[in-house]
């Protein structure tokens, strides 16, 4: 098939149009062979791309918190992305455990901006009991977020989430009416641990498992977390952190003063050992960088 379909389908975060100038410029190659010797893609062949710019710096400093013959479960800190995505290629969650433990494959996944813990197999059998654990509601596990306002009291989001069809955001989603296409049932609770006028700590506890459905529901009640540039800033702001980037820029974008990422971190795990069975539970406190702008305990 034409390389720069291939090129788009496998690797989405450049279009066609894109892939197709990167093929004109020599920095793709087909059996080592570039230009218009690389213009179409055959099963077997070896495809190698030169990248013009370098990634965005992440943070590098995770941390092991249990390690087994058969899985891991590690500290990720704000600013590194789990897999690769967009401009982010190398400078990942997956490939920095790979370069330390060899076969590494995560059972689960955070966003860039979220911190906390994460599980990844080392053996095929570790990765299949454990993915049937998380697909399968076997999984405890609960976030701390900072969001933007006093939340009044306890509460249970309950909304179905589904595209935002409002956004000009494709990534974006919404809380939806139940029976709208494509709309998935979730449930989120939230605890407030503290509270000031303009912002509060919250316990959340999902439920279901819904892309975004933490930052979703929090969104919809009015409360979004603190720095979330995609559910707490308009559709041309999120754009303009997009461009940003694109350009070269820092990924640690606070125009206005505020947290550089979105304040949510993955407190807890409770799971069972997918090896020698039997509960295992796993505990983080926030990072200090978060805990800064979060109200003192007991608070409110």
């Amino acid at each position: 098939m034409p390389l720069a379909d291939y090129l788009a389908r496998r690797f989405p975060y450049l279009d066609a149009a894109a892939w197709r100038r990167e093929i004109a410029d020599g920095r793709v190659a087909v059996n080592a062979r570039t230009g218009g010797n690389a213009s179409a893609v055959r099963r077997g062949d070896q495809v190698a791309w030169r990248r013009s710019q370098p990634e965005p710096e992440v943070a590098t400093d995770w941390r092991l918190v249990h390690e087994h013959a058969e899985y891991l479960v590690v500290d990720k800190p704000a600013h590194l992305p789990c897999h690769g995505d967009g401009a982010f290629v190398r400078h990942t969650l997956v490939h920095l455990l790979r370069q330390a433990f060899g076969a590494v494959f995560l059972v689960h996944r955070l966003d860039r901006e979220t911190s906390g813990l994460v599980v990844a197999a080392r053996t095929k059998r570790a990765l299949c009991a454990l993915d049937a654990q998380f697909r399968g509601g076997g999984v405890d596990k609960s976030y701390l977020a900072v969001v933007r306002g006093a939340v009044a009291g306890d509460f249970v989001a309950g909304g179905a989430i589904g595209r935002d069809r409002a956004s000009a955001i494709a990534l974006r989603r919404a809380v939806v009416a139940a029976d709208a296409d494509g709309a998935q049932p979730a449930a989120t609770g939230v605890a407030v641990l503290a509270r000031a006028p303009d912002r509060s700590l919250v316990r959340c506890t999902p439920r279901t498992g819904r892309t975004h459905q933490i930052r979703v529901h929090l969104a919809d009640a009015g409360h979004p977390v603190l720095g979330d540039k995609l559910y707490g800033r308009s559709d041309d702001e999120y754009l303009a952190f997009v461009r940003h980037v694109k350009s070269g820029g820092s990924p640690r974008w606070a125009p206005d003063g505020g947290p550089d990422r979105q304040l949510l971190h993955a407190e807890s795990l409770r799971f069972s050992d997918p090896v020698a069975g039997g509960p295992l539970a796993f505990h983080l406190p926030m990072p200090p960088a978060m805990a800064a702008w979060a109200p003192p305990p007991g608070a409110g």
